[in-house]
């Protein structure tokens, strides 16, 4: 009997240990902003919106995505970091608590959306993509209960103006001057 018992406790153990192993992007985010080699920013929807222009459906929607963090690395010289921050950055979304929703691109360029929660109230959207000659990167818009046709009405709104995006023209300079364009 007291063998079983050590049997079964090095099981759970040994399943815990293989579980906690396996990093999140969470993880890996938290890992690496505080390296220089990455970019990293966190943006608060309040940056980039103009809530008194937005409709009641829209600023529930808005009010469902708390923030976006970004994490990038440029290639710079350094060919062989960038394949394995690739490398890692799809083996995290192979988790099947990734879903895919779409991909594009080519050999050399890359871009795969993600999310996590269920379909019709998503908690995290992914966005992960590479390029070759610029870099490899990762976005999350993190929310509670997002739902997608709200969001993607909510982008349409970008079209009409009501959205203001001036604040991200900041943070897309700063991007591509650490790139080098």
């Amino acid at each position: 009997m007291k063998s079983i018992k050590i049997l079964g406790l090095a099981l759970a153990a040994s399943a815990f240990v293989s579980c906690a192993s396996e990093p999140s992007l969470q993880e890996y985010y938290v890992e690496n902003q505080q390296d220089n080699k990455f970019i990293a920013v966190d943006v608060p929807t309040s940056m980039f919106t103009n809530a008194e222009e937005l409709d009641e459906n829209q600023k529930a929607t808005l009010k469902s995505v708390k923030k976006i963090n970004l994490l990038a690395l440029p290639v710079k010289e350094n060919k062989e970091e960038y394949e394995a921050e690739k490398t890692k950055l799809s083996s995290i979304l192979k988790d099947e608590k990734y879903q895919l929703l779409m991909k594009y691109g080519s050999n050399n360029r890359k871009a795969e959306i993600y999310f996590t929660g269920d379909e019709d109230a998503i908690d995290e959207i992914i966005v992960y993509g590479y390029d070759d000659a610029k870099g490899v990167g990762v976005a999350r818009v993190l929310g509670e209960d997002m739902n997608p046709q709200k969001l993607m009405e909510l982008m349409k709104s970008l079209q009409k103006g009501d959205v203001d995006v001036e604040g991200l023209k900041g943070i897309t300079g700063m991007f591509n001057a650490e790139i080098g364009e």
